[in-house]
């Protein structure tokens, strides 16, 4: 069944590349040119987004997702930052808090196609077996298709995971195999969706995948804020006793770009 789903998802990535190369010539954007901030906190970029839902009644449930994302793109490298928190309560009882910190460095290359990347995560879970989840990895990127309206690109690359509380706490060196594709539908639209998989060089039948798609619609542009569709799956071979391999979000959130 997952392996079904992971082709579903690849496919459905492969079919919408396509569809974008028809629509656009494969010709990098040249006519921005890219300024060197004098600083690290220059040149920045990003969005706000906020979500909840909930109800009242019969039954009580409450959910709220906050998110916060920047990106710095100089002439040598492009930064990407991500930070987000969920948090869900069924019938005044808590049954979500998780916390996610992510950040991405591209060093771009002589051949502006290729890249080399490093990249570290930190997360928390209160309803997993572990309580907190680190990770870092590194490796190196290609741009299949770039342009005004499509970027698509893929990595590979090594890197090592490590969980904090929970009954396995050892180091477990991965492989890093991912994509991400962002596409502009029409001046007010555009999709993006990523895919990451992490095998377990240790035991080839571990893995992890983490999995994510969305549409976002330009509401009002004079003061950038967009609604966001999305949804978001993560997989682990190794949850734990009592825990689901498993966890699939959907979401719908404001954002907010500064």
């Amino acid at each position: 069944m997952f392996d079904r789903r992971i082709m579903q998802f690849g496919m459905a990535l492969a079919l919408a590349a396509t569809g974008a190369a028809a629509q656009e010539s494969d010709v990098p954007n040249e006519e921005i040119a890219v300024e060197e901030p004098k600083s690290l906190f220059d040149g920045w970029t990003g969005a706000v987004a906020l979500g909840f839902n909930g109800a009242t009644g019969n039954t009580e449930r409450f959910n709220i997702r906050g998110e916060i994302a920047g990106t710095r793109d100089t002439k040598r490298m492009t930064t990407t930052a991500r930070t987000y928190y969920t948090y869900a309560t069924d019938d005044g009882t808590a049954s979500e808090s998780r916390f996610f910190l992510g950040a991405r460095n591209d060093w771009k290359l002589e051949n502006d196609r290729w890249f080399v990347f490093a990249e570290g995560s930190a997360e928390f879970d209160d309803f997993q077996d572990w309580d907190w989840r680190l990770a870092a990895a590194g490796g190196l990127g290609y741009h299949f298709i770039r342009n005004d309206r499509t970027n698509l690109s893929g990595r590979v690359g090594l890197g090592l995971s490590k969980k904090i509380g929970g009954d396995d706490t050892a180091f477990r060196p991965e492989a890093l195999i991912g994509a991400d594709l962002s596409h502009k539908l029409t001046e007010r639209q555009k999709i993006t969706a990523g895919a990451t998989l992490y095998p377990d060089l240790s035991d080839t039948r571990d893995f992890r995948f983490v999995s994510n798609a969305a549409w976002e619609i330009l509401v009002d542009p004079e003061v950038n804020m967009s609604l966001r569709l999305g949804v978001e799956d993560r997989y682990d071979t190794m949850p734990g006793d009592g825990f689901k391999k498993n966890d699939f979000a959907y979401f719908a959130m404001l954002v907010w770009e500064f």
